[in-house]
């Protein structure tokens, strides 16, 4: 497993649809999935494995999107001052995020790809989602009460809203 795990590559912002199609391409859709490191993507990846993803065919891309600028989310959430090792971690925990999913799905012989993004959430998703031509889009709610939601926002109906493609919300408890 250690060299499953070393062989994963996690993509950034600047990877385009050109790695999908070299060396040995995919089948006929391409399926996102939202994940971050809560038991919701647990929930959230076996929901997509079970009831939309043809492992035969379609191609799975994993994202995690990782905040640089904690400032706005302050007063929200009590957020920190930014330092090198504390984005240096995210990183960290960005990538082991989408190896845990893609090196497990790559074993039960999906055919996966994984993004770690760096900014806001909602319009990196869906900006790499409209720039990898996604055909359907999976991603948790947090169940945010309304106070939380007003300040960090829905992820989950920024991309209902903004993205071209079809789009699962899988609500979990």
């Amino acid at each position: 497993m250690e060299n499953q795990q070393q062989d994963f590559a996690i993509l950034d912002n600047n990877s385009t649809a050109e790695e999908f199609f070299l060396p040995h391409g995919h089948g006929k859709r391409i399926i996102a999935i939202s994940v971050n490191d809560t038991q919701n993507s647990d929930d959230v990846v076996e929901w997509a494995l079970a009831n939309i993803i043809d492992k035969e065919s379609d191609l799975v891309v994993l994202m995690n999107v990782r905040v640089t600028n904690r400032t706005a989310d302050f007063a929200a959430i009590g957020g920190y001052a930014e330092d090198p090792l504390s984005i240096e971690r995210e990183k960290e925990c960005s990538h082991n995020t989408v190896k845990k999913y893609g090196v497990k799905m790559r074993q039960d012989g999906y055919n996966v790809k994984a993004y770690s993004l760096v900014g806001d959430a909602g319009p990196e998703i869906v900006k790499k989602a409209t720039e990898l031509n996604v055909d359907h889009l999976i991603l948790g709610t947090r169940s945010l009460s309304g106070l939380k939601k007003i300040f960090l926002g829905s992820v989950s109906e920024y991309c209902s809203k903004h993205c071209k493609c079809a789009i699962t919300i899988v609500k979990t408890h």
